[in-house]
């Protein structure tokens, strides 16, 4: 399955250099499911998370595409901490569906950084009405 990881241009290309590190889950944002590496299924949603770069990539934000094995995955819809289910091995990721909860947009939270691969970088500026 393909989801959308938001992040700043230089975050993605250390990503896509050292693959994704559980260790620095919630360095950026919250953890709403759990200290977790957090993708969505809507580009929109991730965009929420995206930031402008500094130098070359002043006014540009990144997104990754990633290849995610989502595995057993436990569904919820409210906010506590997850991690608990799946690295005990019971499931393999949390699928936050906010979607069920507040009809905004589904996303999902892997405790395990093996489960992901970033395949693609995706450089980009917003473009707002005026």
């Amino acid at each position: 399955k393909y989801l959308f990881h938001g992040t700043t241009p230089e975050a993605a290309h250390n990503i896509a250099r050292n693959l994704f590190r559980i260790d620095m889950a919630g360095s950026s944002r919250g953890c709403m499911f759990g200290p977790g590496i957090y993708l969505a299924e809507n580009a929109s949603k991730s965009d929420e998370y995206a930031k402008e770069g500094q130098g070359a990539y002043m006014g540009l934000a990144a997104m990754l595409i990633c290849r995610a094995a989502t595995g057993r995955v436990l569904r919820v819809e409210s906010s506590g901490d997850f991690s608990g289910s799946v690295t005990s091995g019971e499931y393999d990721s949390v699928c936050g569906d906010r979607l069920a909860a507040a009809g905004t947009f589904r996303e999902m939270v892997f405790f395990h950084e093996e489960a992901l691969y970033p395949e693609f970088i995706v450089i980009y500026a917003r473009v707002y009405d005026s």
